[in-house]
């Protein structure tokens, strides 16, 4: 090495190259790190060495990388991980209880990540911390402002919802930068962005589905066209399996022939039952029976098709990508683009739309297993729309009611420790029911919908966590009480009168809280 020069005791090295000054740091185990000074001026040289030296010393002792990399190189590494995990996941055989990246994830990875790019792809990756990540929140609120030519697709104010899920694809990436030691031993940020609102989608009113159903069919036969009858007719079948099954666009999208099954239900009508893989895993969908003419008459017009092939598909036999562009043209057809508030209607409105309407026909656990969610999002996004028949008709009241001076208001109890033992005597009588009459075990969603059902006629306002203590004390009452509980009050026959209800998981009108009211009154 020409000219050399030792400083810091020998572990930094100096020496020219082609008459431009570089740097040797020992890092340890006979491991050193090479850089050029980019400088032919030996102050200059041994100022930024120094300089290095100590940076270099001090990542060391943080349990840092000393060769730092840049969060877009991390970025695009993390991307290319994800896209050969999605093409593992092609490759798989149907059915595989692994989960991998799936198209639609990839997309939106690279959608994102071009912010995170600009934001701070320049940065070291040990550099985005907390205070990186929050000060992201109000960069990315005026991004789209300062640009002169902005896509028709972009929106110019991101929602809450959009900022969070940004947020949350940079830290999946600095967990993978952590993983692959990138970070050392540097923690990762803990910053959280909640969103201050929650956008709740536009549904569908029952009235608005009935008149989409019939211009679906009056759109389709007023063009001879051959193309343009197959993509309308592909747009009907389309909106109908939303609307009656509360399918995502992405589970639509790649169903396949033989994941319609045709069954028949209890009481013998033929209907069909949907296999389903989407985000939260793989699910049997139970769609509204109106559904299975539909499907059937649709794969019939498709003549010969193979079990693998794809249920829904453009006319040319390509996969649907999205179908928001013919669905935005036909209901400007229709004319029914936004909602009174100015809300506009998507394709997801149709699954939003299921939720509320099958919300008046089954238990809420039904429909958020049905639907592949939680309870929690259901109470959060579609329950303040949704009212069953017999709520609506205890709220309808009797003729004359809504012209009387003063309206009794029903005073509601408070939940103590009586009433819940009432509650789990109520719900273990059903169980004890099920044996005998259905020789089968009552199934925890149904007894939790029985507990909901008896404590929302006659109790002030109950948690999940309410519910779920009484449904783990009435799997732990001696049968004895129970039997006894059940003849006092009359439940096993009430319960047998009300099979028909069970059987279609509806409600009967009449409580059955009136039966333990009576008996006490006797």
């Amino acid at each position: 090495m020409d000219d050399e020069i030792r400083l810091e005791g020998g572990k930094l090295v100096l020496f020219r190259r082609n008459g431009i000054w570089q740097a040797r740091i020992a890092i340890g185990n006979r491991r050193y790190l090479w850089k050029s000074l980019k400088t032919a001026n030996e102050a200059e040289a041994t100022r930024a060495a120094t300089k290095l030296f100590h940076r270099t010393e001090h990542k060391l002792e943080e349990g840092l990388p000393v060769q730092s990399r840049s969060l877009s190189s991390v970025l695009e590494e993390y991307e290319t991980y994800r896209e050969n995990d999605h093409k593992i996941g092609k490759a798989a055989k149907r059915g595989s209880s692994i989960k991998h990246t799936s198209h639609f994830m990839v997309r939106q990875i690279k959608r994102v990540s071009k912010f995170w790019h600009e934001y701070a792809g320049k940065k070291s990756v040990e550099a985005v911390d907390d205070k990186a990540l929050r000060d992201y929140i109000p960069w990315r609120k005026v991004y789209y402002h300062k640009k002169k030519d902005i896509h028709p697709n972009a929106k110019l104010n991101p929602t809450d919802k959009t900022l969070q899920w940004e947020l949350m694809l940079i830290k999946m990436v600095l967990k993978y930068a952590k993983d692959r030691n990138y970070l050392g031993n540097k923690p990762l940020p803990t910053f959280t962005f909640t969103p201050k609102t929650k956008r709740i989608r536009p549904h569908f009113t029952a009235n608005e589905f009935r008149t989409l159903r019939s211009a679906l069919r009056r759109w389709v036969d007023s063009t001879d066209n051959p193309n343009r009858k197959a993509s309308r007719q592909l747009l009907h079948d389309y909106v109908h399996a939303l609307g009656m099954a509360g399918l995502r666009t992405g589970e639509a999208n790649n169903l396949r022939i033989r994941d319609v099954d045709a069954i028949s239900d209890i009481d013998g009508r033929a209907t069909i039952q949907l296999y389903v893989r989407g985000k939260t895993g793989t699910r049997t969908v139970q769609p509204h029976i109106e559904l299975g003419p539909i499907l059937k008459s649709m794969i019939a017009g498709r003549g010969d098709v193979q079990p693998n092939d794809l249920l829904f598909v453009m006319p040319d036999g390509g996969k649907i990508i999205t179908l928001i562009d013919q669905f935005n043209t036909f209901l400007k057809y229709v004319g029914l683009t936004h909602t009174n508030e100015g809300a506009k209607y998507t394709l997801y409105s149709l699954r939003h739309y299921y939720a509320v309407r099958s919300l008046g026909r089954a238990d809420i656990y039904s429909v958020a297993q049905n639907m592949g969610t939680s309870v929690q999002m259901i109470e959060q996004y579609y329950g303040k729309h949704g009212i069953s028949p017999e709520r609506a008709r205890r709220l309808a009241g009797e003729v004359g009611d809504a012209q009387r001076a003063q309206d009794p208001v029903k005073k509601r109890k408070k939940l103590g420790p009586r009433s819940i033992s009432q509650v789990a005597l109520f719900v273990a009588s059903f169980m004890l029911w099920s044996e005998l009459q259905r020789q089968c075990t009552a199934q925890p969603n149904e007894r939790r919908a029985w507990v909901e059902y008896y404590l929302d006629e006659d109790y002030r306002r109950f948690t999940k966590a309410d519910v779920a203590t009484i449904d783990q004390l009435a799997s732990s009452l001696d049968i004895v009480d129970v039997k006894r509980a059940a003849k006092k009050f009359g439940w096993l026959d009430w319960f047998s009168a009300n099979k028909h209800h069970i059987d279609r998981q509806t409600k009967p009108a009449a409580p059955p809280i009136e039966l333990a009211k009576q008996s006490a009154q006797s």
